[in-house]
């Protein structure tokens, strides 16, 4: 619909290899693709076939179409019957008898080739030749998109025009595997029927549905209702607006994976018992309670960059994977820059789980039962420390990083999460390049009434872009408590202003003394 056609693209990129061979015919019209869709079926009689115009819409519609010829269709699929040799030269290739080789290729393969174009593509192949007139209605995948164009109001019309009926007149018998629409900014008064859209793909038992609108456009809102499906396994979600109802997704007893990016979320619940990957990227949770995700199925979870309140999770006991990584949310300490939020007496509101002090933890009991975690925050959130109040044990964890927000004065929070992971075996301490908040206030943490858990890590890597006190600070923390650790590894980071290059060590006073080392010759 704005780029050429798949069938000149095609004609273009192979025409060196046929000066004998008549130019293509000129691309269809830009409105093409909503004529091919009404086009009749053409009499047998081949003349009559590539002569006859395609018939014009119904009046008040869409202007007439020219027609588009196909003469040199066939012509086109001979260059395939050729191949390069070693010399250069080309010798013709074995045909299956009767055809060439496309006609040699069952429909069930034409029609996944033509799913990995845009639809309204898709649909122009029906003026190649006689067999292509019917395959795009029985494509496993449907690719709706504006094909990166900006839609005004007369190009969000024709759109939906051209949906509609590609959605009416496709093969119901055919499965639909996957759904794709994806949108540019379209600047209308008039809207992309999406909604209508994501109901029908369901009804053709979609698999897979993917809704990704433009950033422009990302107060788009889906329809308050739940998804209903029993064959829907995953779900994509990129800048449209989701209420309480469509996260329910208690009657979609198939999905597994959901993503969620750049969305603007007014729901209690996110809830599912069949789901196993669960990912939210850069989405605002507006509401003053704090969301909650239900969803004891998961196995891997991705919370990155939120706005809002971050969502509280609950039990998840198959989890094997969990990365948490906040930045601008609002659970930042109001009551002093920098300091803990909470004391002997009172709980701050602003990090209450449901903003009425009543000190549920936020995130680390759902995450207790993971094998991998990652936890980073910008210092100033202080959602991971508070919770640390309640800290659970986490019985499986092996492998743990954690950010800046653990070096708080007297690395309370990192000894409170080694008394609580009795079977890691690798702990990394990511630092940022400010030692920001290295003389923050002490917080108070739950002790587990022993020194450390009995396994210590193995291994402990710090990731660094400066060699400064908080490195230094680490390792005599480790020192002073007895931890033994086998090995020992420190990076630059590739943003470093030392340059990169990594230390590798066996043993912390090993360690430290390189370290020491390392100080005097930046002070020489």
């Amino acid at each position: 619909m704005g780029s050429a056609p798949a069938a000149a693209l095609f004609w273009r990129a192979t025409a060196a290899r046929r000066p004998e061979i008549e130019p293509p015919p000129p691309p269809p019209h830009p409105d093409a693709p909503f004529a091919l869709l009404n086009r009749p079926d053409a009499p047998p009689d081949a003349t009559r076939e590539h002569s006859r115009p395609v018939a014009p819409p119904a009046a008040g519609d869409l202007p007439a179409t020219p027609a588009v010829p196909i003469a040199g269709a066939p012509q086109m699929f001979n260059i395939m019957n050729y191949q390069a040799t070693v010399s250069g030269k080309r010798r013709p290739v074995p045909v299956a008898s009767g055809g060439n080789r496309i006609d040699a290729l069952p429909d069930e393969v034409l029609q996944h080739v033509l799913s990995f174009l845009p639809a309204a593509q898709a649909v122009q192949t029906c003026v190649l030749a006689r067999r292509w007139r019917g395959l795009w209605k029985s494509m496993p995948i449907l690719r709706i998109t504006s094909e990166g164009r900006t839609l005004n109001r007369q190009g969000v019309r024709k759109l939906n025009k051209f949906v509609n009926h590609l959605l009416l007149l496709r093969d119901r018998i055919a499965s639909l595997h996957t759904c794709e629409v994806e949108l540019s900014t379209f600047r209308s008064q008039d809207v992309p029927e999406v909604n209508l859209w994501i109901r029908h793909a369901l009804l053709c038992q979609a698999q897979t549905l993917t809704v990704h609108l433009s950033h422009d456009n990302n107060i788009f809102e889906l329809e308050d209702l739940p998804l209903v499906s029993c064959h829907l396994t995953r779900l994509d979600l990129c800048n449209v607006v989701l209420n309480d109802h469509i996260l329910n997704f208690s009657s979609c007893p198939a999905l597994e994976e959901l993503r969620i990016e750049g969305c603007y979320t007014h729901a209690d619940m996110i809830m599912s018992q069949s789901l196993k990957r669960l990912t939210i990227l850069d989405c605002i949770f507006y509401l003053t309670t704090r969301a909650r995700i239900s969803s004891p199925g998961l196995v891997a979870l991705e919370l990155t960059e939120l706005w809002g309140r971050t969502p509280l999770l609950e039990s998840m006991p198959s989890l094997v994977t969990g990365s948490i990584k906040l930045a601008n949310c609002d659970d930042c300490c109001r009551k002093e820059d920098g300091g803990s939020c909470f004391s002997d007496n009172d709980t701050c509101e602003i990090c209450g789980a449901n903003n009425d002090g009543s000190g549920d933890c936020v995130i680390l009991n759902g995450l207790s039962e993971a094998e991998r975690l990652e936890l980073t925050a910008e210092p100033s959130v202080y959602v991971f420390k508070r919770d640390l109040i309640w800290c659970p044990t986490f019985s499986k964890l092996k492998t743990l990083l954690v950010g800046e927000w653990c070096m708080d004065a007297n690395l309370g929070a990192l000894m409170c999460l080694l008394q609580h992971t009795p079977v890691l075996e690798k702990l990394t301490i990511q630092l940022n390049e400010s030692p920001s908040i290295l003389t923050g206030t002490e917080g108070m943490y739950k002790s587990t009434g022993q020194p450390f858990a009995s396994n210590t890590p193995k291994v402990l890597e710090i990731k660094c872009e400066k060699m400064d006190e908080r490195v230094h600070k680490i390792l005599t923390f480790l020192s002073t408590n007895d931890i033994h650790i086998d090995e020992i590894n420190i990076e630059h980071s590739v943003g470093s202003s030392e340059g990169t290059g990594s230390w590798t060590f066996s043993s912390l006073d090993s360690a430290r003394l390189a370290l020491e080392e390392h100080s005097v010759e930046e002070h020489v």
